[in-house]
């Protein structure tokens, strides 16, 4: 009897641990030992190798952007694609699953580009880059200060360019991805000419210079009088042209980009300008954004000192109580007549002019602002002031007319003279004087705001005052040689505007 209890006993015993091992709890994994995200190089190993608690017969997968790649517990992380990649370890048992995700951005050894100088660089980002927001750019090291990186509103692409061979290095960032960008620039081909290379268009307002400067012969078409433009205005040895009254205008071009070198004035377009004789040219600059040679890109307005008002120049109460008109329109239209002739007879006028004129009421003129008048003539200049090339009756030209300049101080007539406006014009300061020079961060779209361009290719000047004075005529614009400062190594300051 008491052999059977002990035996039903042990057999309870043994009953009772083996439900006990039946219900043991096996511990969910838990994943340590790795970071939340890393950053690495293209084709570099990363070496991932995590440490499991409670890794009771876990199974274990690495997950690369939704997609299985390993099934072991460490893991080996290559990529040759710069871009930003999400790795997933998940670990599981009878207990449980764990997971762990990891953030890894893969940069470039180096993003590389080559040019050359004075060639207009295009800087496109690479696919893995393109649409990430916050595009961060910096400049890490140059070989010169005669470069420029430009980022212009509404342009995607950066621009890059420069005068000196060499590397330049910048960064550019997004969020955690930085690259490096290496930009080589090697000597160009062909040495590019500091000087204008070419005239695309000519067209003057009437004036006492126009048919002169240059000559015309009869039977001179548009097209003639562009090449003798050019034949004036190429090189070095350049001479002048006169772009007549308001308005009238020539459109020239570079055989290179002139890089618009921060702090610095960029190009100088001389004039015959000298003291107190300034006819202020209005300059426009446009780069070849299409690339086709031509200036068919969107012009850009150089802001001179009284684009929007002369209220700051030094001249301007003298004007004003001279009874000048020192309105500046910017909206400015004129329109000028074919003469009826170019003697008093033809015009009918009986005898000469008043003060000095050889034709009162020579050229007829209406302007968008409700007033007309006559140009005259005067005893000194008797050919035609009409450009004889242009076969329509009239000519209209558009754009800023600044305030009126030139001040009488004889108060008879007969002593003008034409105070330089503060900066930033064509034929306003003496050819050797730093004021006419210009610096092509003055640039300002057609709103008025300011642009950061990459350099100019192409330069449009024209005629900025309308006014007579006296025996010395009409305000008119000249212009001769224009060339690259930088490629000239003069080093001019800029004014801040």
């Amino acid at each position: 009897m008491k052999q059977r209890f002990i035996l039903a006993l042990l057999i309870v015993f043994a009953s009772f641990a083996s439900c006990k091992d039946d219900t043991e709890v096996v511990q969910a994994p838990i994943i340590s030992g790795l970071e939340n995200g890393y950053t690495v190089l293209e084709n570099a190993e990363l070496k991932l190798t995590p440490t499991i608690k409670n890794d009771n017969n876990s199974t274990y997968i690495w997950q690369l952007d939704g997609k299985e790649v390993a099934k072991t517990l460490d893991y080996v992380f290559v990529q040759s694609t710069p871009g930003y990649y999400k790795l997933v370890l998940k670990v599981a048992n009878k207990g449980g699953v764990d997971e762990k995700t990891i953030s890894i951005v893969v940069e470039s050894k180096e993003i590389r580009f080559e040019t050359t100088t004075h060639s207009l660089l295009l800087l496109e980002l690479p696919e893995y880059m393109k649409g990430n927001e916050n595009i961060e750019w910096k400049i890490v090291e140059t070989a010169s200060e005669i470069y420029r990186f430009s980022q212009m509103t509404g342009v995607e692409t950066p621009m890059f360019i420069a005068a000196k061979e060499g590397k330049y290095l910048l960064q550019v960032s997004s969020g955690d991805l930085k690259e490096i960008v290496s930009i080589v620039v090697t000597k160009a081909t062909e040495e590019p000419s500091p000087y204008i290379a070419n005239v695309f268009d000519y067209l003057p307002a009437p004036g006492q210079f126009v048919n002169k400067m240059p000559q015309y012969e009869a039977g001179d078409t548009h097209a003639d009088m562009v090449v003798k433009v050019a034949e004036a205005l190429v090189g070095e040895d350049a001479s002048i042209i006169t772009l007549g009254g308001w308005g009238g205008y020539v459109t020239f071009g570079f055989d290179h980009t002139i890089v618009n070198v921060a702090g610095r004035r960029d190009f100088r377009i001389e004039g015959n300008a000298y003291a107190n004789n300034s006819e202020p040219g209005i300059i426009m600059v446009s780069y070849d954004a299409n690339g086709n040679g031509k200036p068919d890109d969107e012009w850009y307005e150089i802001k001179g000192s009284a684009n929007f008002g002369a209220e700051n120049e030094e001249w301007y109460q003298s004007a004003v109580d001279h009874g000048n008109d020192v309105n500046t329109y910017r909206n400015f239209e004129m329109t000028y007549y074919k003469p009826k002739g170019e003697t008093p007879e033809e015009v009918g006028q009986e005898g000469t002019g008043t003060d000095g004129a050889y034709i009162d009421d020579y050229i007829r003129w209406t302007n968008n602002k409700g007033k007309e008048g006559y140009k005259v003539k005067n005893k000194t200049h008797t050919q035609s002031y009409y450009p004889l090339w242009e076969s329509e009756n009239k000519i209209t030209f558009k754009g800023i007319r600044l305030a009126q300049n030139g001040v009488d101080e004889s108060g008879q007539g007969s002593f003008f003279i034409l105070k330089s406006f503060n900066c930033g014009y064509a034929d306003n300061h003496s050819n050797i004087d730093d004021g006419s020079a210009i610096d092509i961060d003055w640039a300002i779209d057609k709103d008025g705001n300011k642009v950061n361009l990459p350099g100019i290719d192409f330069v449009k000047v024209y005629t900025g005052v309308d006014q007579e004075n006296g025996w010395a005529g009409e305000n008119s614009t000249e212009i001769g040689k224009a060339s690259n400062l930088h490629m000239l190594g003069e080093s001019i300051n800029t004014i801040n505007k």
